[in-house]
């Protein structure tokens, strides 16, 4: 199959998106000077306007019409480009404009032009087969320039240089398949955590609960066991609802589309004239974060000056005498660590939870799957369950927690179907249009595991694009599809799920979330009821586990 064949195709039909934003209203729009207005002008007044309107039509000329990248799009207002046009659900609408300016066109962010990806074979021949060359990130400036000014940036916000480059090959080493094998004493901790608090306080199904602190600690003590060797033990506790609430609020900052000010200098100069430094505010969530962050690694510290820490990667390092890193770069392993898990793994798992409530033949299906490979509890380090996995990745394609994947920024100028892409070229990969790109996945309305149990990652395809695709890819992704599949594994074998009555939920991957605008998309607060197969069971293996626990977590090698 030819791959400009198949582009030429791309650019008639696109992929298939569910939703239909409204159409661009400013595609026929022309901004242009009103006839007779120099003509008119004979007052101070209509002069100052004259110009104002002629300024305009200059700005527009030189930033939209003669733009760098000779790719079509939308047609762009002036000194807001099509910023005013995405809308609510920006992926949705990128999604809509891709079936007319095809797989592969440009819009403009203010003044700045951003080329955005729709398909997977897009995907696969720029991300993946090109990958070198869209190594780098961009820089928005409410995060790079104010939020991010203290404690550094995480790996996945940073552009590419040499400590870019050290940082993810630390993390990437530290997060390698081989050395994830070792921390499956920390997830099966942790998912007797999970399995143990919602079978207490649902009280055995009686009540329905909501799961998204149970999933969101699940996440985040994995990340701090791993990078710190701690935990955080109840559910009510204080630094783990901080750490949630804000680590949230700054995945909104960093969200593309949420703030005008990172593409319009004039909204800069506004916003610094009176600096907001309220609860909530970019200086507050600094601080706040900046507190943690800092308490977490002086715990560690402590415990290592007194001999009573446990391994970790940021204790490993700390103790090598020539690690190479230095403080910030260590902080930024760290921040990486805390923020990555939450934004993706704990918010795919709440909506999992959701979604699987309501389509209970998908549940039955994963629990004869079980039945059909162990007599007993399930283990959960071989992974030998297929339809876990199937289910796991179809619930990362179907929600598409990050909708608009963190961007890229070309390191290099690219050449794509004839068209020469410039460096420093920002670009959004549209994860929600490749995941409901007809030609990759067929029925992309429809939430079907079945279609990843033949799946094989090859030729540059990747199964899905939660976790990013090419060089920039989740250093993370190893782990987290461990703890999917584990934590997945022992919720279908030990529960039932029930929608409760009195909470019949929206699970909508887009109309159910928080806040359209932000980077991760969180689902809305619900709850159900997690139904114990057989109490008897669930306690004997829970009271199992605690005595093993420690004695597994004891094996852990570096």
């Amino acid at each position: 199959m030819g791959t400009h064949q198949r582009r030429s195709s791309s650019r008639q039909r696109g992929p298939h998106p569910r939703y239909h934003p409204p159409a661009d209203m400013a595609s026929s729009q022309h901004h242009s000077l009103p006839l007779g207005v120099v003509d008119i002008a004979s007052t101070p007044v209509q002069l100052a306007l004259a110009a104002v309107l002629l300024s305009l039509l200059v700005y527009h000329y030189t930033t939209y019409a003669r733009g760098k990248v000779p790719l079509p799009g939308p047609s762009p207002w002036p000194v807001l480009g099509n910023l005013p046009q995405l809308g609510r659900h920006a992926a949705l609408t990128l999604t809509s404009w891709s079936r007319t300016y095809g797989a592969v066109f440009k819009i403009h962010m203010g003044e700045r032009e951003v080329v955005v990806i729709n398909t997977a074979a897009a995907a696969k021949e720029l991300l993946s087969d090109k990958g070198g060359n869209f190594i780098s990130r961009p820089t928005f400036h409410n995060f790079h320039n104010v939020l991010a000014t203290s404690a550094g940036l995480t790996i996945g916000t940073s552009p590419w240089d040499e400590s870019c480059k050290r940082r993810r090959k630390a993390a990437a080493t530290a997060l390698n398949k081989l050395n994830v094998e070792r921390y499956t004493p920390i997830v099966d901790r942790e998912v007797l955590a999970l399995i143990e608090d919602l079978y207490v306080h649902g009280q055995g199904g009686k009540v329905a609960i909501a799961p998204h602190d149970y999933m969101s600690r699940f996440a985040l003590n994995t990340s701090l066991s791993v990078n710190y060797g701690c935990r955080l033990d109840e559910i009510s506790d204080g630094l783990l609802h901080e750490i949630i609430e804000v680590e949230a609020a700054v995945s909104d900052v960093r969200s593309t589309v949420a703030s005008w000010a990172n593409y319009v200098p004039l909204l800069r100069l506004l916003q610094s004239l009176k600096p907001d430094t309220s609860a909530g505010s970019l200086a507050d969530l600094r601080a706040r974060r900046d507190a943690y962050m800092g308490k977490l690694l002086d715990d560690l510290r402590a415990r290592i000056a007194e001999g009573t820490d446990t391994p970790c990667i940021t204790g490993s390092i700390l103790k090598d005498p020539e690690a190479r890193l230095t403080p910030r770069e260590l902080s930024s392993i760290c921040l990486s660590m805390v923020a990555a898990g939450l934004d993706t793994l704990g918010n795919t798992m709440i909506w999992g939870v959701g979604k699987l409530a309501k389509t209970p033949d998908v549940w039955d299906k994963a629990y004869a799957a079980i039945e059909a490979q162990y007599a007993d509890v399930p283990d959960t380090h071989a992974e030998d369950v297929g339809y876990i996995t199937a289910l796991y990745r179809e619930t990362l394609r179907w929600f598409s927690v990050l909708k608009l994947s963190l961007p890229r920024e070309t390191f290099g100028d690219v050449e794509y179907n004839g068209v020469t892409i410039p460096s420093g070229t920002t670009v959004f990969l549209n994860a929600w249009a490749v995941h409901h790109d007809v030609e990759r996945y067929g029925d992309v309305d429809t939430f079907r595991p079945e279609r990843f149990l033949d799946e094989k990652e090859d030729g540059g395809h990747a199964t899905h694009y939660s976790f990013g695709v090419g060089r920039r890819m989740c250093a993370g992704s190893h782990l987290a599809n461990k703890e999917m599949y584990a934590a997945f594994t022992k919720l279908v074998y030990f529960f039932k799920l029930e929608v409760d009555d009195a909470d019949d939920y929206d699970i909508d991957p887009v109309n159910a979330t928080h806040n359209p605008y932000g980077l991760a998309s969180v689902p809305n607060r619900f709850k159900v009821r997690f139904v114990p197969r057989d109490p008897d069971t669930i306690e004997h293996w829970i009271a199992e586990e605690k005595s093993k626990a420690e004695l597994r977590l004891a094996s852990i090698i570096h």
